[in-house]
């Protein structure tokens, strides 16, 4: 019981700290003000995830968890990409709005190599696990290709990601609200599939 109260003030201060980075970017965001919002100790926040880099890190890793918890919860028994897709392209979208305030400014004043390399790679196996998705369902005459799989999900990740980002920024679009990515995510997944039809 202690661990799952533990788990879930961590999982709290994550959310936070998601906001502060979000308003303040990296290099605005301090440890102390992420404490004092979380109604922490700075030396919890350091015993529990190291240092900013870390905290960040973790972060990214909260919204990578919960990007791929609703594709897991397609039931097994019907994992056509016709059900599948358009929850990833959701998904992804939903990612890149909640992280696209993260990564902005991160160059000069951002988190280490290292921090970073570990940010790659959860991204990589994520990667990875929709390239292999992708290979099962043609394995299974869901869809057909001969391309490099790596470069039929990046074509994927591509047209789910869409201009977003410009639409907002140049005004095209005042807000982008839940029924746009929904939307957005079927219209993807029919052109995807009929570029892959067996």
């Amino acid at each position: 019981m202690i661990e799952d109260a533990k788990a879930a003030r961590r999982r709290e201060i994550v959310e936070v700290a998601f906001r502060e980075f979000a308003e303040k970017g990296y290099a605005g965001a301090s440890m102390g003000a992420i404490a004092r919002r979380a109604r922490a100790s700075k030396e919890t926040l350091y015993a529990w995830f190291g240092n900013k880099e870390t905290l960040l890190l973790e972060v990214f890793a909260s919204r990578l968890e919960g990007m791929t918890a609703r594709v897991g919860q397609v039931p097994s028994d019907d994992p056509q990409p016709a059900r599948v897709l358009p929850i990833a392209a959701e998904n992804l979208v939903g990612f890149l709005l909640a992280t696209a305030p993260l990564v902005q400014g991160l160059g000069v004043s951002g988190p280490d190599d290292q921090a970073m390399r570990l940010l790659r790679e959860a991204i990589q196996a994520q990667r990875q696990n929709f390239v292999a998705y992708l290979e099962r369902c043609r394995a299974h005459g869901d869809i057909a290709f001969d391309d490099d799989p790596f470069e039929i999900a990046s074509l994927f990740v591509a047209m789910a990601e869409g201009e977003w980002a410009l639409r907002l920024s140049t005004g095209m679009v005042s807000e982008i609200t839940p029924a746009m990515i929904r939307e957005h995510a079927e219209r993807v997944t029919r052109i995807f599939l009929r570029g892959l039809a067996p």
